[in-house]
């Protein structure tokens, strides 16, 4: 009976320091990533925009385009990730309502800018088809400016 009992003993004492591992290991890895609280109520999301940014109406309306639309994929223009800060110097107006509004005509014509883009990212199936208008491709432009 004597075994029985220091075995038993043994089990628990295993268990009870594994759960204590696991518990403190859970703990580190939340404290690491800068989760220290678990409110139901998620926060209004709101997009990083530079103190430089200039708020005119059109970058408002802009953005508001942005948020609706592109922030599914893209998380802000320019912290969380740079490849959208500077885009519209770096492709240029016309091209970048070219890509926005027809990317999979651009890949399939092997366009190399936007093959590159396709391949960097996995050649995800998601692509830049959005039928905007004219003006809203400039409010979109102007945020993204």
């Amino acid at each position: 009976m004597n075994k029985l009992i220091k075995k038993l003993w043994k089990i628990i004492l295993g268990f009870s320091i594994l759960a204590s591992v696991l518990i403190f290991g859970i703990l580190y890895i939340l404290k690491v990533n800068g989760i220290t609280e678990f409110d139901s109520d998620k926060p209004k999301y709101e997009p990083l925009v530079s103190k430089d940014d200039e708020r005119t109406p059109e970058f408002e309306k802009g953005l508001e385009i942005f948020l609706n639309d592109c922030r599914k994929c893209h998380v802000t223009k320019g912290r969380l990730h740079n490849y959208l800060d500077g885009i519209v110097d770096k492709v240029g107006v016309d091209y970048l309502k070219l890509y926005i509004t027809k990317q999979d005509s651009l890949t399939e014509n092997k366009d190399k800018y936007a093959l590159a883009i396709k391949e960097e990212w996995g050649n995800q199936a998601n692509s830049h088809n959005f039928k905007y208008s004219e003006n809203e491709l400039n409010l979109l432009i102007e945020y993204l400016k």
